[in-house]
């Protein structure tokens, strides 16, 4: 084995790069499934495994080679609704280049925020879905098709005791409601949904599963909460729940160039550095040091 390492040359340039793409886009899905502690433990084993590759300890690499395969099928299992979540933002990614084709305007969602305002003061319990990038059909059943204007008059009247769907959910898709009285999945999180109603549960387990964001107003308290990526927030007051909603739908919405670049610059920069330096790790150990491939 030579001592030197391999010259760098372009093809080596971009399989770093590729590389380095793959180990961040699984950096941020374990962010957001939250089971850091899984990438941390299995990056550990990485190097200690191309550590013991080029030490040439033969005996270390065939275990860890049958151990990762085991691995392989068990972190499958576990996360296989998230492993589908994630190939499915994959194609609509590819697909709307990860921003909404359309979405609520200032002025609807004024609207929106107003009337949860009234429901609030009345102790009417409410809970709105603004959908993000991913689909929603996989999570959520039953209701009614609308396809209506987002109107006060509308909510108040979905929301009304008296209507067949109040105690579902509202859901809104590109500016208009698709669907109300829809049913959401529960949380399994019972740490966050000890001392809340089943309206909160629904909205946390829907966020739990995609880039939702849940609006919840309680019946016993008249506080309104929001549940995204998974963690459940009440909102000090109508400003601060307004100033959530257009940051959230902002996110989602068409950048210029401009914009765009800075937003990627300036976003997940730890989980871009680790990256990097496992890319260049791997190069090192499997194709620099080894003189080629």
């Amino acid at each position: 084995m030579p001592t030197g390492l391999k010259p760098i040359a372009v093809s080596d340039v971009l399989d770093m790069l590729l590389v380095g793409t793959l180990v961040y886009g699984l950096l941020l899905w374990f962010k957001r499934t939250k089971a850091a502690f899984v990438a941390l433990g299995l990056l550990l084993l990485v190097v200690v495994y191309a550590v013991a590759f080029v030490a040439g300890m033969y005996m270390t690499v065939r275990i860890f080679q049958g151990f990762f395969a085991v691995f392989l099928v068990a972190v499958i299992v576990i996360f296989q609704e998230e492993i589908r979540s994630m190939f499915e933002r994959i194609a609509i990614w590819s697909l709307t280049g990860g921003v909404l084709k359309a979405a609520p305007t200032h002025r609807q969602v004024e609207i929106l925020v107003s009337s949860l305002g009234d429901l609030a003061r009345e102790n009417i319990g409410a809970l709105v879905v603004l959908r993000g990038l991913d689909p929603l059909d996989r999570h959520v059943e039953g209701g009614w098709d609308l396809n209506g204007d987002l109107s006060e008059a509308l909510i108040k009247s979905i929301f009304d005791s008296h209507s067949l769907g109040h105690d579902g959910a509202l859901v809104v898709e590109e500016g208009r409601v698709s669907r109300f009285g829809a049913q959401l999945p529960l949380s399994k999180d019972f740490a966050k949904i000890t001392n809340v109603g089943t309206r909160h549960s629904a909205a946390l387990g829907l966020s739990e599963r995609c880039d939702a964001m849940c609006l919840v107003v309680s019946e016993e308290t008249g506080k309104i909460s929001v549940a995204l990526r998974g963690d459940l927030v009440p909102v000090k007051d109508l400003e601060d729940l307004q100033d959530g909603i257009e940051i959230f739908l902002t996110k989602h919405l068409p950048r210029t160039p401009q914009n765009y670049v800075h937003h990627f610059a300036t976003q997940n920069l730890r989980e871009k550095a680790i990256a990097a330096a496992v890319s260049i790790l791997l190069w090192t150990f499997f194709v620099g040091v080894g003189g080629g491939r």
